[in-house]
């Protein structure tokens, strides 16, 4: 008798990702409203922001819904203040409906555990879970983690040799830029996360920097992003400087992008804007490999590829 495929809900876009790398796009059954694969197109939106601000900015507090019916346009600055009024004040930045969640029945649901800003946590699921269901919590904040996650979801879903397949993928893909930049030297970078204020990339982003054959200042593989002033980015005297803010098109980024080269200005520094979505603000195998090689595309023009320009343009 054949096995019933699973039922799956994904609360998180890097889950949506990873689902459909494993095969698995006609499992899920339901999303959340910021997941952007295609699988996702015409899936029951399980989750909303309670914050409705809109425009250029798909970050922790846009509609991705595609919907800015009642949202109103913000900038980055006024996105980072009305987040932290929520925090501090303990307010969730989404909503989960629970009903709808039932509903769908499903044998697994997605959730991440590593930024209470960027989307649904497993603590908001947890005491509701559909009778049945099992929580796979993505938690990775390296090159490491992102394997323990593929084996979690390899597990819970019955795809572990497909599962094992993606992360040999990523391995060669690493090996190849390894390769590539062998005996260069280490240019120093930093990678801002957000504009306005500075966040400095965190997490994995320190570590693809340095499988692309660069250095990271200020942060380094596996710490959080963090918030940064001015005068601190500046002093560190970073060869180039890659704006990659969560959540934001590229067009969007570039426009934003522009009105920090005053801040740069004199520093001598390369700037480099980029898709954030598609390189740095998930920890998926597509993800990673692509902005490896968009990195070391940057970083050594004479040894690697230079990036695609739908991922990535100087300023």
């Amino acid at each position: 008798m054949p096995v019933r495929a699973p039922r799956i809900v994904s609360l998180v876009p890097s889950g949506t990702d990873m689902l459909a790398e494993l095969g698995l796009g006609d499992s899920v059954v339901g999303v959340s409203h910021q997941c952007d694969h295609a699988v996702a197109a015409g899936r029951p939106v399980v989750t909303s922001s309670t914050i409705p601000f809109a425009g250029p900015c798909a970050g922790p507090t846009a509609d991705l819904s595609g919907s800015t019916s009642g949202a109103v346009a913000a900038s980055p600055g006024e996105v980072d203040r009305a987040v932290s009024r929520a925090v501090q004040a303990g307010q969730p930045l989404y909503r989960t409906d629970m009903d709808l969640l039932r509903q769908l029945a499903p044998d697994v649901v997605v959730a991440q555990d590593v930024c209470d800003v960027c989307a649904v946590g497993p603590d908001q699921v947890l005491h509701a879970l559909p009778r049945g269901a099992e929580l796979v919590t993505l938690e990775a904040t390296s090159m490491s983690g992102l394997e323990d996650d593929l084996v979690r979801l390899g597990k819970a879903t019955g795809t572990e040799d497909q599962a094992a397949a993606a992360m040999d993928r990523v391995r060669r893909g690493m090996e190849a830029v390894a390769d590539q930049v062998a005996g260069r030297p280490r240019r120093p970078v930093i990678v801002l996360e957000w504009g306005d204020p500075p966040f400095l990339g965190g997490h994995w982003v320190p570590e693809l920097v340095e499988l692309a054959g660069g250095r990271h200042l200020l942060s380094s593989a596996g710490q959080a992003s963090r918030r940064a002033s001015w005068a601190e980015v500046v002093a560190a005297g970073a060869d180039v400087m890659v704006f990659a803010p969560c959540g934001y098109p590229l067009a969007a980024a570039e426009a934003e992008a522009r009105g920090l080269q005053p801040r740069l200005v004199g520093q001598d520094k390369e700037l480099w804007v980029t898709d954030a979505t598609n390189l740095f603000s998930r920890c998926t195998p597509t993800a990673v490999l692509a902005a490896i090689g968009v990195l070391a595309g940057i970083l050594h023009p004479a040894a690697a590829p230079p990036p695609p320009t739908w991922l990535a343009v100087p300023i």
